[in-house]
């Protein structure tokens, strides 16, 4: 397996990291820059986009990628043989790229965790879509309660003969519009967490990662049966989980409420919502 001390380019998600370019500077090195939000649309937010740099050979920059782990979480490395404006333009290809249902978007690709999905999606075999680049490594997405892994970054291997570039490898298909969901669906559950662990820290502290991890994802499936739909609504429905345990729909504090408050009940979303701002006025009650 290629190791990432062969990099040449460090390709740093602005958004993630805001002041990435004056951390640049402030370093007194050499870089060539290029931020990929310039001569495009976005050219104004040129800082918050993603941003890539090569490095002059006797530059720290890479290695310190690789010694400082919180690096992993806002920028990718890659080496290629092109230059920079090659990389660049080719880079600029996935900025805002078509898919499949005839929609477009922005595409995070320098955020690890969606480069990670992304890249992930397309066949081992296929590398068309990375053009000139012939390695990129990733971190591998890891919750913050999760153990780290052996090996802590992936590298995806780009085309084995240079090839004429095709618009249509810049299509998302729909392996890679899933893959985006489940890289929003990641960041999601880290979100969930981090509210309910600052709302009751006790919580998760006698759980294993395993069990922490089993406890988010079947909570959160079980929101989803139940017909859950935006994320608000979801977080309702795992903090009742906590207070009151995963099967609350069926006990009587539920169920009493239901009976009493609501007929015909509402829609999931609202129901729970209502539910919620009876137990939230139930405790100010008893704090009373």
């Amino acid at each position: 397996m290629t190791h990432p001390s062969q990099a040449n380019y460090l390709l740093i998600d602005g958004a993630l990291r805001p002041d990435a370019l004056v951390g640049l500077y402030l370093r007194h090195e050499l870089f060539e820059i290029e931020p990929l939000y310039m001569d495009t649309r976005w050219k104004d937010l040129y800082d918050l986009g993603p941003i890539l740099v090569k490095p002059l050979p006797d530059s720290e920059l890479l290695s310190g990628w690789l010694a400082e782990e919180s690096l992993w979480g806002d920028s990718t490395l890659i080496y290629s043989q092109a230059p920079i404006q090659q990389v660049a333009d080719h880079l600029r290809h996935f900025i805002n790229p078509p898919d499949c249902r005839g929609s477009s978007g922005l595409l995070r690709f320098a955020d690890p965790l969606v480069a990670h999905f992304w890249l992930s999606s397309y066949p081992a075999s296929s590398g068309a879509h990375l053009g000139p680049i012939e390695h990129w490594w990733v971190a591998k997405p890891r919750q913050h309660w999760e153990p780290k892994a052996e090996i802590p970054w992936q590298v995806f291997n780009g085309p084995t003969s240079q090839t004429t570039w095709d618009e249509r490898n810049a299509l998302l298909g729909e392996d890679q519009l899933v893959a985006l969901d489940q890289a929003q669906h990641v960041r999601f559950i880290a979100r969930v967490h981090e509210w309910l662990d600052e709302l009751n820290p006790q919580f998760f502290a006698a759980m294993s990662s395993e069990q922490i991890s089993e406890w988010l994802s079947s909570t959160l499936q079980s929101g989803l049966a139940w017909g859950l739909v935006t994320e608000r609504a979801l977080i309702l429905w795992a903090e009742a989980c906590v207070d009151l345990g995963q099967n609350f729909i069926s006990q009587s504090v539920y169920q009493n409420w239901l009976s009493n408050e609501l007929n015909p009940p509402l829609p999931p979303d609202i129901r729970i919502k209502a539910f919620d701002e009876y137990r939230q006025s139930q405790k100010d009650t008893a704090h009373d």
